[in-house]
């Protein structure tokens, strides 16, 4: 290939992953809306109790669990960019549902909880698909790294702008309206991808589905730096997804915050997502790329535990600095440890690298919101929140592992063995 050719090349495939991060970056702000919105109309326009807003949030991440692994192997036979396309479509058509039975008065905690479920599916394989294809994108280490620090500061900036929006679209037109925003920029991701020129290469099956499940689950297990990745990622989801389940309750009822208040509070306090999404890469340049993650559990952390603490006057103020502080940490690790994950799984084992570490951290989630419904309703809601912001902690042991540590500027690894 001549100099001309593969600089003609890199150039395709930088345009091609800007097609992608500019898709997502609408979409992702359209997520936040779909996350306070859903559990806002079982709130309000239902008058869902605890438990049943705990249960929406634990269907709407069950099938991390249920498919998971599965997943890994769809995702590379049928195709990234395809998988990508069907997701986001399935998606559309779900969430679009229920601004329709709302107008035909039709609403029903049923459909709240399908929608959950269909979205929460097509997300696992959108999940597996979407962190696996940038590699596939992206040919140079140094330019794998600046591609994910831009896709971490995209989720950043909806978790910063997302909130706010969805407080006042819902104050201004409703919850179940307001979903009608986030289909939107389904459609707008749909755009996006079919207008990447790049096409993968698809390796037909040479085996047994389960067979590659098995070869997936077993690099990853044996894996020296992926493995503590996954445990501290495990242990720090399950708490977060407690934490979630509840913090819509917590804030309206508990803290008596209206939904504008709410949404203001955590779009200031998500500043803290793209700061430290800045802060990645001169914090693994400064201790190195593993350590960086025990860097940035402590504010991940800490954060959640001063939201969880909010009280009285001072309650939107302390949800938004806690949103800050853990977004910081969140910001600096995903970065950080997406990259690690890319570096470390060659490419016949990526996505299924990807579904593993998925269907272990992610499926943490519906047990979490489960667990958060249990302490709540038995202990009340502060105590549940304050129990996911100590369960977070156990995420920091993992991160202690030599290998991690020693990881400080890891090599792409090409091939297996």
């Amino acid at each position: 290939m001549s100099a001309t050719t593969f600089l003609s090349a890199r150039r395709r495939d930088w345009q091609d992953f800007r097609l992608l991060w500019g898709g997502q970056s609408v979409s992702l702000v359209g997520d936040q809306v779909f996350l306070l919105a859903l559990p806002l109309a079982a709130l309000r326009e239902l008058h869902a109790g605890t438990m049943q807003v705990a249960l929406l949030a634990a269907l709407s991440r069950l099938p991390f669990l249920l498919l998971g692994l599965p997943a890994g192997v769809w995702v590379a036979r049928l195709g990234l960019r395809r998988s990508m396309l069907g997701a986001d479509l399935v998606r559309s058509a779900a969430v679009l549902s229920l601004p329709l039975a709302a107008w035909l008065d039709f609403l029903a905690p049923a459909q709240l909880f399908a929608v959950a479920l269909v979205t929460g599916t097509a997300m696992v394989f959108f999940q597996v698909a979407y962190q696996s294809y940038t590699p596939a994108l992206i040919a140079d280490d140094r330019r794998l790294h600046a591609a994910n620090t831009r896709l971490s500061l995209s989720e950043s900036t909806a978790l910063l702008i997302g909130p706010g929006l969805a407080g006042v679209v819902i104050s201004a037109v409703g919850a179940t309206r307001a979903l009608l925003l986030d289909a939107g920029s389904y459609a707008v991701s749909v755009l996006t991808l079919t207008a990447i020129r790049h096409r993968e290469t698809i390796v037909p099956a040479r085996q047994p589905m389960w067979h590659d499940v098995r070869d997936g689950l077993r690099f990853v297990a044996r894996h020296p730096v992926l493995r503590p990745i996954m445990m501290c990622s495990a242990a720090y989801n399950l708490g977060v997804a407690m934490y979630d389940a509840l913090l819509a309750v917590f804030a309206v009822q508990h803290l008596h915050l209206s939904a504008w208040a709410f949404g203001t509070a955590l779009a200031v306090g998500g500043a803290g997502f793209p700061l430290g999404g800045l802060l990645a890469r001169r914090t693994a340049a400064r201790v190195g790329l593993g350590p960086s993650l025990a860097v940035a559990a402590l504010p991940s952390i800490a954060g959640l535990a001063i939201g969880a603490s909010a009280h009285g006057h001072q309650a939107a103020a302390l949800l938004a600095a806690g949103t800050f502080v853990n977004g910081v940490g969140q910001g600096l690790f995903a970065v950080n440890a997406l990259t690690l994950r890319h570096l470390a799984a060659p490419p016949e084992l990526t996505t299924r690298a990807t579904a593993v570490h998925r269907f272990v951290t992610w499926g943490m989630l519906p047990l979490g919101s489960v667990l958060a419904g249990l302490v709540g309703g038995a202990f009340g809601v502060r105590a549940a929140m304050l129990a996911a912001a100590a369960t977070t902690a156990f995420c920091l042991p993992p991160l202690l592992a030599r290998p991690l540590l020693s990881a400080r500027r890891p090599q792409r690894q090409t091939a297996l063995g």
